[in-house]
């Protein structure tokens, strides 16, 4: 068994993907007998896109952390919660405004020390937590945070734009370190100060204010290769993933087998024009994060992988929905 072959065999077993699976009949049920469900920006996207009669569109995302991470790491789990919505925002080119939060525990030590975790998580995005909902006296400890941002109308990203030649471009910081709560996590947040983190997450701001990029999303416990599959196959496309770019780029204290399955704090993956690669290049520089290509856009209906003359399937999207089918809005 070659390398790539072994890769494939470790990501189709990959929780982070697997657990990915049950998504089409969920947003497929939600979408058909659900109150006007299929809209175009909602179910699929990072972040739900609800319109206004304002220039202004208004986002919303929602995120649980998993009851292992609330358990063995409650301040980890309160602000990784307010991380992942506030990056669902960002990743659609949005502002983040406001936060607000469901917690459930028994324990009340480890019901304060989420709440330290997620008042930290708000001064490190500068977000507010405006609301929330409280059971002290559950059986279950969980945390589920929701967040809202705004963009204007024609400015808003989507996961789903990517064209047939476009080029998919990892935009992440160097400068970081394995989770300390979480093994496959790359954290480029614990200890950088404020400033610096919305600096970098700013890159998506001015990609969007600049109209440089089709598609994007932000690489979430899925790892590279869920979040490109997700993209891609929101965007009605296939593509390829370089592993040689992608091994030759990775942070060197990280093996490859862990890197396509990490999430990757202020990390994004963005599918681009090849005339703008430049532009997006010169933007992330500025805000402080590294662009690496990655990968290709095509019409196959399938991702595929690549290592040396070698090419793996990973999703066929041919035989039907897979990960996140986009609305026939």
């Amino acid at each position: 068994m070659t390398r790539l072959e072994e890769i494939v065999g470790l990501l189709h077993e990959f929780e982070g993907i697997s657990r990915k699976y049950v998504l089409p009949s969920i947003i497929g049920r939600l979408r058909a007998t659900s109150y006007n469900g299929n809209q175009e920006h909602g179910l699929g996207e990072d972040s739900a896109a609800i319109l206004t009669t304002s220039d202004e569109i208004v986002l919303l995302t929602t995120d649980a952390i998993v009851q292992e991470l609330c358990l063995n790491h409650p301040r980890a789990a309160g602000f990784n919660a307010v991380l992942a919505t506030v990056m669902d925002i960002y990743a659609a080119g949005g502002t983040p405004t406001s936060f607000a939060v469901a917690i459930s525990y028994s324990d009340s030590n480890i019901g304060e020390q989420i709440l330290e975790g997620l008042i930290d998580g708000s001064h490190t995005f500068r977000v507010p937590i405006v609301r929330g909902h409280t059971n002290p006296q559950s059986k279950s400890t969980y945390v589920v945070g929701s967040a809202t941002g705004t963009i204007k109308k024609e400015n808003m990203l989507t996961a789903g734009g990517a064209r047939q030649e476009d080029v998919l471009i990892l935009l992440f910081d160097k400068h970081g370190r394995r989770g300390a709560s979480y093994k496959l996590g790359w954290d480029s947040v614990t200890d950088r100060p404020a400033n610096e983190v919305v600096e970098r997450l700013s890159v998506m701001n001015r990609l969007a204010q600049q109209h440089l990029v089709t598609a994007a999303k932000d690489v979430s416990v899925a790892g590279l290769v869920g979040t490109a599959g997700m993209l891609l196959e929101y965007s009605g496309k296939g593509g390829l993933l370089d592993l040689d770019a992608v091994d030759s780029t990775r942070p060197k204290s990280i093996e490859l087998e862990d890197w396509v399955r990490m999430y990757v704090s202020l990390g994004f993956l963005v599918a681009v024009n090849p005339e703008n690669v430049p532009l997006v290049t010169k933007v992330a520089q500025e805000c402080g994060l590294t662009a690496v290509r990655v990968g290709e856009v095509d019409n196959s209906l399938s991702l595929r992988l690549g290592m040396s003359t070698e090419e793996q399937v990973m999703f066929d999207y041919s035989e039907g929905p897979l990960l996140t089918p986009k609305s026939d809005v």
